[in-house]
């Protein structure tokens, strides 16, 4: 992140590459230097590590942040829909000829009045009272929001043994929960590698439009054959297009999963760890 893509990319690509197809500069030289300012905010953010002190840290755990959308107390009886004159046989037979084009029968063994005439019916679906009391929509679960919440309080260690655990390769779920690295050292890292992936975003994206746009007309129509080194730089760029805004995505990601109480690679909390490997 910090040595080999500034290193290759940024210094020998930025020299060779406009000089071996003909150009004498970059396609865009202002935003060639916004990437190259762009990158120092990376280095000055994980030289900031050095100097943070261990810290101890309260966290709550993301299961005490749920919306209760079942409530037994309330919901332990059956509730029968009201009698409503769209449901009503009656009012549709001068429409239809069979009620099961409206109306879905359920095989159920329960006895309650009325289960398979309102059980499963569309038509529930067009009045707002209705709407109100089914658990998968969305104001159901608005209406369920509680301010008073009970918490459980974590108290987590932030230092450089804690960060062993996760390595420079951002391995979850130790560098996307808070319980095992703390708040401080890892998000700085997280937060310098955004920077550095738009550094390099900025730069290949400026030298693949140089070699597309400022080549030397025989090299067009592949007359001139560019040095291998430049050959390898270009197909490299080309992978980077495709790896780094994975790469800022995945960060983005463990960020979330740190702060915002997303679950995007906790397994206990349907996510996948190894999502971010892949």
């Amino acid at each position: 992140f910090f040595v080999v893509v500034p290193l290759i990319f940024g210094t020998f690509a930025n020299f060779l590459i406009p000089y071996h197809v003909g150009s004498k500069d970059v396609a865009y030289p202002r935003l060639n230097s916004i990437g190259f300012w762009i990158q120092p905010c990376g280095f000055i953010l994980v030289a900031k590590i050095a100097f943070l002190r261990p810290q101890y840290w309260r966290y709550y755990d993301k299961t005490s942040y749920y919306f209760p959308l079942l409530d037994k107390s309330t919901h332990r009886k059956y509730s029968v829909f009201k009698e409503n004159s769209m449901f009503s046989f009656n009012a549709l037979r001068r429409f239809i000829l069979d009620e099961s084009t409206i109306f879905i029968r359920g095989k159920s063994r329960n006895n309650y009045d009325l289960y398979n005439t309102y059980s499963g019916s569309p038509l529930k679906l067009l009045f707002w009272k209705d709407i109100l009391k089914y658990p998968e929509s969305f104001w159901y679960v608005a209406s369920r929001v509680v301010h008073a919440r009970r918490k459980k309080v974590y108290v987590t260690k932030c230092s450089n043994r804690t960060l062993t655990a996760a390595g420079w390769t951002f391995i979850t779920p130790f560098s996307s929960n808070t319980k095992y690295t703390g708040i401080g050292a890892q998000d700085i890292l997280i937060i310098g590698v955004i920077f550095t992936g738009i550094s390099t975003t900025v730069s290949f994206t400026n030298l693949l439009i140089t070699r597309r746009t400022l080549s030397m007309p025989g090299m067009r129509h592949r007359r001139i054959l560019l040095p291998f080194v430049s050959i390898s730089i270009f197909l490299t760029l080309r992978m980077l297009a495709v790896i780094t805004p994975v790469l800022a995505a995945a960060m983005i990601m463990m960020s979330l999963d740190r702060h915002w109480q997303t679950t995007f690679f906790e397994f206990a909390y349907g996510g996948d760890p190894i999502l971010s490997q892949h």
